[in-house]
């Protein structure tokens, strides 16, 4: 009896050893071999249920291969066939969605290119529907991801068509900018510049006070047809150029009249003067002459030249010439003088004290025939052509 319930004993004890080792190995952790195989059976069980037909289940069986086995060979392709099936069921913004998930979690992926490009495609649908809003959020994505890429040039261009026809058109001049900044090579770097040409005659035409954007509209024209004279928009960049000079709201008066308000003095007399020279007798040109002396008597003759034109006389000038003069010398290959910064820049001179003419006979300028102040050297007579340089050879 003993025997019999010690035999019985050892029986039960072997089977709940051999539980808890078949326990054991339950809990040991799978093989990347195994964990492959099993996301490949789900991707060809998914695969099965679209010969199927059945959309739905497929789906499903994607998602669960892309959530359990992220890291499996298989996960991008698994990805990539959730945003194909979205979009075959017309459902774009999960398409969308997808793709981006495969651009996010994977992006070495050999899919990277087929997401980004159904990306573009489902960009381009939103714009062809005018749901301009949507398809620059995509467009913005899109270039977020793959900025360089050989689409993205034709991207940023839609961004921009995106913004100018939501009226945003600062946002249109900057994405169209950005053509030119970061694909100057591109062949839609004309259509870009002409663009933001446009869209600033577009703002102009909406503006009856403010001629910010006409003025940046001629000076973006003039500028594409200095870049691309041959380019087919260039006939029309020249009528829209017409156009505006042919406007009220753009002819000279109203443009000196801009910059007056604006305190450039100097492009304020630049245009009243150009008034003055086409339409000479009118009462425009007589305002316009009128308002030039008022100018002049204000701000004075200097403060009205270019910064290259302004008159210098004197030290001042003199060192300013010696500084160029030596800056030009020390960049021979041959130069072995002392360094440029031994001579004292202009700026830092003091101002010379100023001269008392005492009789008519100062008046004359330098170099002129008579009798000069006797602290002042007569210049020497120009020649009437220019001297021959030094050889430095």
């Amino acid at each position: 009896m003993y025997r019999t319930r010690l035999i019985a004993g050892l029986i039960a004890a072997l089977f709940a050893a051999g539980s808890a080792l078949g326990s054991l190995r339950a809990q040991e952790p799978a093989t990347a071999g195994s964990y492959n195989d099993e996301a490949a059976g789900y991707f060809q069980q998914a695969q099965e249920w679209e010969q199927a037909g059945n959309t739905k289940q497929a789906i499903a069986t994607y998602r669960t291969l892309v959530r359990d086995y992220p890291v499996a060979p298989s996960a991008p392709a698994a990805q990539l066939r959730l945003g194909e099936l979205y979009d075959s069921l017309g459902n774009s913004k999960r398409a969308f969605d997808s793709y981006q998930k495969l651009l996010e979690n994977f992006p070495q992926a050999r899919e990277f290119d087929r997401a980004v490009e159904a990306q573009v495609a489902i960009a381009d649908a939103q714009m062809d529907s005018r749901r301009y809003e949507r398809a620059a959020e995509m467009y913005t994505s899109i270039l977020a991801n793959a900025p360089f890429a050989k689409f993205a040039p034709s991207v940023q261009f839609k961004l921009g068509q995106a913004f100018e026809n939501q009226k945003e058109y600062e946002k249109a001049i900057s994405a169209y900018q950005l053509v030119l900044d970061r694909y100057p090579n591109s062949s839609l770097a004309a259509d870009a510049l002409y663009q933001i040409g446009y869209v600033q005659f577009t703002e102009a035409e909406g503006r009856s006070q403010d001629l910010s954007a006409a003025i940046d509209a001629k000076n973006t024209f003039e500028e594409f047809l200095m870049e691309f004279p041959k380019n087919e928009k260039a006939a029309q960049a020249r009528e829209n150029l017409d156009t505006m000079s042919g406007r009220e709201a753009f002819d000279l008066l109203t443009i000196a009249k801009f910059y007056d308000r604006k305190t450039d003095y100097r492009a304020a007399v630049v245009y009243y003067s150009d008034l003055v020279r086409r339409q000479p007798g009118t009462p425009d040109a007589d305002l316009a002459g009128s308002r030039i002396e008022e100018i002049r008597a204000t701000v004075g003759e200097d403060e009205l030249r270019a910064g290259t034109e302004r008159a210098e006389t004197g030290v001042r000038a003199a060192m300013r010439r010696r500084l160029q003069n030596q800056v030009q010398t020390s960049s021979l290959s041959n130069y072995a003088g002392p360094p440029v910064s031994t001579v004292k820049p202009p700026e830092e001179l003091p101002a010379p004290r100023p001269q008392l003419r005492t009789s008519s006979r100062d008046m004359r300028p330098q170099g002129s025939s008579g009798p000069q102040p006797a602290d002042l050297q007569p210049a020497p007579d120009l020649p009437p052509v220019e001297p021959e340089l030094p050889s430095f050879e």
